[in-house]
């Protein structure tokens, strides 16, 4: 997947100079990868709420408008999240990436398990195996977090909802990247990441 130009491409001069910086910048990006993830949820849910009153269907209607417990919300981001990172990385060269920014990605993946432990890192990825292209993986994935969030059986109907979260936040996503690599590293620990 080419990169468009004015997209955040990681240079060799963006590599941490040492291993302290390394987890330090992973956990800025992580902390603030998530909540960026949280606020783009919490925008399509918004929307979804919006929409709900033009369902015809009562029960549907009110599972539009539910509310979510922090679990489930908590777990729909993790799902993104991992998403989200995949994303990055193949937007980054996916295995022509330079070898740091590999590692730099791995390690805010496991990183992702200390933010948010359900689901798993790995368990989220490994329900990924049959997706073929970005298509793909943003209808399975909306149809995964839709599940996570409590909407059950009507998981398919909600699921368009939360397209925009995987298919138009390439930019949110590296700028965020960009940030965590960039950031001044003495800055790293007093920056807010909300």
């Amino acid at each position: 997947m080419a990169i468009p130009v004015d997209d955040f491409v990681v240079k060799p001069e963006h590599s941490p100079k040492s291993r302290d910086e390394t987890y330090q910048r992973v956990h800025y990006y992580v902390a603030k990868l998530s909540v960026t993830v949280s606020d783009q949820l919490q925008q399509a849910l918004i929307n979804l709420r919006r929409s709900a009153y033009n369902i015809t269907d009562v029960n549907v209607q009110r599972l539009a408008l539910k509310g979510y417990t922090d679990e489930e919300f908590a777990s729909a981001v993790k799902e993104i999240l991992c998403i989200w990172l995949h994303m990055e990385a193949m937007d980054q060269g996916g295995d022509d990436m330079p070898g740091w920014l590999l590692t730099f990605l791995r390690l805010a993946f496991a990183a992702s398990d200390y933010v948010i432990q359900k689901p798993s890192a790995h368990d989220v990825m490994m329900s990924y195996e049959h997706c073929e292209n970005l298509a793909s993986l943003a209808v399975q994935t909306s149809m995964r977090t839709t599940r996570w969030l409590g909407l059950g059986e009507h998981a398919d109907q909600f699921a368009p909802s939360l397209y925009p979260v995987l298919l138009e936040t390439g930019q949110v996503r590296q700028q965020v990247l960009e940030r965590a690599l960039t950031i001044p590293q003495q800055a790293l620990l007093t920056e807010s990441v909300s």
